[in-house]
Order: C-alpha cells, then structure tokens, then sequence
C-alpha cells in the first residue's frame, strides 16, 4: 500500500510556541498549541506574511509569548492581501473582501453595499472607510481577517 504524502505522521517542534506537532513528509502542518502553520517555506522568511499564516513568524513568536491570538494588524493584512491578492473580513455582520491583483493594480475592497478602490496600501490605510469610520479607527474590532 502506497504511504500518504499528507498524513500527518512526524514530529517536529513548533517554530512559534516551540511544543511537539505532527507534520506530513514535506514538514507541513499547523499547530493545535498555538495555530501557526508550520511550513517549509518559512524559515528564510522569519519577517514576511505569507500564506498560509496571517502574521510574520516573528510576530506569531512574539504575539505567542505574550498569550495573545495569531490575529493580524491592518499593516500585516494588507501585507498578506499583497502576498496573496484577495482576503476578507467582518464587521458588525458584513463581510469585507479585498482584492489586490498586483502592485501596479489598486487595492479593491467591496461589500454588499459598497465597492471603493484605493491606489496603494498607503491610501487604503489613509483613506478607507465602512460608512463614516476609518477601518485603521475599527481593526481592533473587525472579526475573521483570513485569505479567501
């Protein structure tokens, strides 16, 4: 019988909390101590976002030892909007999806109600809006800032 490639069968030791968790052949798994997603790709890229984790590795560590959740600030979202092109999130009930095809492209950002674009990430953070509110004066209170 052919093995599994994705069966989650060997041990390694987290890189953000440092417990034991189990990792398929290509050392990929996340976490169930801290939630990070433990890949091979991230040990050159300790200070970027990439999917499909929502913090940098060394915020995940840093956000870890001071017993807070692997949430993602405004700056770190956009940065995985960047890395990745289209996320989402919710507040107050709507949801929220941003689309960022390149950095030649302007940064989308639409809901039920509305759709807004903005030229960079500066201008989303200087400009951005849900209604009357700045998101940068409500990201403490979105919910579920994930990839789509």
């Amino acid at each position: 019988m052919k093995k599994n490639p994705f069966e989650k069968n060997i041990e390694k030791i987290c890189s953000v909390c440092g417990k034991i968790l189990l990792v398929d052949s290509s050392g990929n798994g996340e976490c169930p101590y801290c939630g990070w997603y433990n890949s091979i790709t991230n040990g050159d890229n300790e200070d970027y976002v990439m999917f499909p984790n929502v913090v940098s590795e060394n915020k995940a560590r840093e956000l870890v030892s001071e017993g807070k959740p692997l949430k993602p600030s405004l700056e770190d979202f956009l940065d995985m909007l960047n890395f990745y092109g289209e996320t989402e999130f919710e507040y107050k009930g709507d949801s929220f999806s941003l689309f960022w095809p390149s950095e030649d492209a302007n940064i989308e950002i639409g809901s039920k109600k509305t759709l807004n674009y903005f030229k960079d990430k500066e201008d989303f953070i200087a400009n951005a809006k849900i209604g009357d509110i700045y998101v940068r004066d409500i990201w403490d209170k979105v919910e579920n800032p994930k990839y789509m």
